[in-house]
């Protein structure tokens, strides 16, 4: 029996899910403090949506062009060759992917720490069986198939919208703005508006991003041609309208001010418009988000694996889908071990934040990578934007910002360790070709 494929629904919501985290509860707080002024705080929303929608224009035409498992790998790879394609793979497989399942299983231990009975803070023995106990759940899961895992996706990110849809409504129907006096709006930080407008579109670009994920699991998807573009588009404009929606609701309960002084303003803001009990049900949402970004991300990055293994460039076994379920097992069992790894460890944050310039490096070759297989000729487009080339240059601009402004404000430490996982992929790409040739 053929194992079943994802709706347009399943891969609008698995886009979706894989864009909203945590970060809309802790973000605005940093974007508040380097832009104190309402107008500028809120345009700034904007334009990181308008920038998401180039990015997933550019995602949509590769995706529905080649729906094959790997997605962003397959675009690189036919774009540039299999060295760029292995040094991204190598990069999100090695830390991005795994790390960042550690690191998400963190705050969701973090925030379901005393809400769920016998379940401790994340550096206790049992907030750290907890944590493994939900990775090794969530990957059995998805052994059972891509569309088992993606009912516990669609229900957290359900979860998620549902909290913000509350927050933003309680602003409205709950909050009178005359019960409290909200705090006035930090000074201009030095450099002006401006130079703080430069520094805030780094946290709004990492809020946006995740539309790609999706397209790891193309093959998953029913008529992906069809459905990514239309899920990819769909989603980030959904995503969209939630951020906004919420930030309005932030600005309208506690204020800039309130904002820029509290990084736990979204309790505040949950206690005022949800009640007493607001501050919980906060903690719970952000739990189930956490592992809804989990989820997403276990459930698609190992079809990295598989892409890599018909390649050439892995074992030819990570490239074997279980007969039943259509589950890559052999790469969701490496992946989980190396998540459990870095869960373990405990110091899986500064790896992945050492690395977010260097996955940027790739979201500008994808941008490259659409504008030089539009001239190639003999491809097939299925979906094909008039603004397809103008999306690729905003794409590869606004990565180009993201590397810089990275650069620019990480520490020479965190430089070095990005680097160095970079220096690392490309001194093991050919040595491991030649592994992986001999076990064929």
């Amino acid at each position: 029996m053929e194992p079943q494929k994802l709706s347009s629904l399943d891969a609008t919501l698995l886009v979706v899910g894989g864009i909203v985290g945590v970060g809309i509860f802790y973000n605005p707080s940093r974007i508040a403090a380097a832009v104190p002024d309402p107008g500028w705080y809120l345009a700034l929303w904007v334009f990181g949506a308008i920038v998401a929608v180039h990015a997933a224009l550019v995602f949509a035409e590769l995706g529905a062009a080649f729906p094959k498992a790997g997605g962003w790998y397959v675009f690189l790879r036919e774009a540039f060759g299999p060295f760029p394609a292995f040094l991204f793979a190598f990069v999100v497989l090695g830390v991005v992917a795994t790390g960042a399942s550690a690191v998400m299983m963190q705050i969701c231990v973090q925030n379901l720490a005393g809400l769920v009975p016998g379940v401790g803070p994340p550096d206790t023995v049992s907030g750290r069986v907890a944590g493994a106990g939900i990775l090794v759940a969530v990957t059995a899961l998805a052994l059972l198939g891509v569309k088992a895992g993606a009912l516990l996706q669609n229900a957290c990110t359900l979860v998620k919208l549902a909290a913000i849809a509350a927050l933003a409504a309680g602003a409205w129907l709950v909050f009178r703005p005359g019960e409290v006096v909200l705090a006035p709006p930090p000074p201009i930080p030095e450099g002006g508006l401006a130079a703080g407008a430069i520094r805030a579109l780094l946290p709004i670009f990492f809020a946006y991003g995740g539309w790609q994920m999706v397209c790891y699991v193309a093959p998953q998807v029913r008529d992906p041609a069809r459905t990514l573009p239309r899920a990819i588009l769909i989603g980030v404009a959904i995503v969209t309208a939630a951020y906004l929606a919420i930030n309005v609701g932030y600005l309208r309960v506690v204020g800039l001010g309130g904002l820029a002084a509290d990084p736990s303003f979204a309790g505040e803001v949950a206690r005022r418009t949800l009640g007493s009990t607001g501050g919980e049900i906060l903690r719970a949402a952000m739990g189930i988000s956490a592992l809804g970004v989990c989820v997403v991300t276990i459930l698609t990055s190992p079809w990295l694996f598989v892409a890599m293994a018909k390649e050439g460039l892995f074992f030819e076994r990570f490239g074997r889908l279980h007969p039943r379920t259509g589950a890559p097992v052999a790469a969701l069992v490496v992946q989980l071990v190396l998540a459990l790894a870095y869960w373990i460890w405990g110091g899986a944050e500064l790896l992945v934040d050492s690395v977010v310039f260097v996955e940027w490096i790739f979201h500008g070759l994808v941008a490259v990578a659409l504008l030089r297989l539009r001239a190639r000729p003999g491809i097939l487009w299925p979906f094909r934007s008039r603004f397809g080339a103008w999306a690729a240059c905003v794409y590869l601009a606004t990565a180009f910002a993201v590397v810089a402004g990275n650069l620019a404000q990480a520490n020479l430490r965190a430089v070095a360790i990005g680097g160095s996982v970079l220096a690392l992929g490309a001194l093991a790409y050919r040595p491991w070709r030649a592994l992986v040739a001999a076990d064929r």
